[in-house]
């Protein structure tokens, strides 16, 4: 028993993927619908715009809560895997930048059907109604001049 969570552990080292170690707050709800294997891969953003990779969330659950740390800014890079028995596999991703306000909750549909997939961001702040968010990538870090 002991040996196969070790190699399981090893395995998962070798691949380069680490669990997503949360940070505070459970303020990002995850819907999943999907035909494909999809996952999280959670990235910090410092001031010049780099990212840090902190870890991957398995999105092998219809709703995943986890915590993303508010006043800091992070990129989310959502990813879709597939393969068949006659076709290659295939891997596509979709990212975007989240800058986390304190009270705040994020919700994020994720979808995959059909090689189509996408990604809804929505904020709900402690008042008020929810508003859908933008998916921005990098390159909007590096134009609004970084935090």
């Amino acid at each position: 028993m002991r040996l196969a969570a070790l190699l399981l552990l090893l395995a998962g080292c070798a691949s380069g993927v680490k669990p997503y170690a949360e940070g505070g707050e459970r303020n990002l709800s995850i819907r999943t619908s999907s035909s494909a294997r999809a996952s999280l891969d959670v990235h910090s953003v410092d001031a010049q715009c780099r990212t840090q990779y902190l870890g991957t969330v398995s999105l092998d659950k219809p709703d995943i809560a986890i915590g993303i740390p508010a006043g800091r800014l992070s990129y989310l890079e959502f990813g879709f895997a597939s393969s068949g028995f006659f076709s290659r596999s295939t891997h596509t991703s979709r990212g975007t930048l989240l800058d986390p306000r304190p009270g705040a909750r994020y919700e994020a549909d994720v979808t995959y059907r059909d090689d189509l997939y996408g990604v809804v961001l929505r904020e709900k702040p402690p008042r008020g109604a929810a508003r859908e968010l933008p998916l921005l990538d990098l390159a909007a870090c590096r134009r609004a001049g970084a935090k």
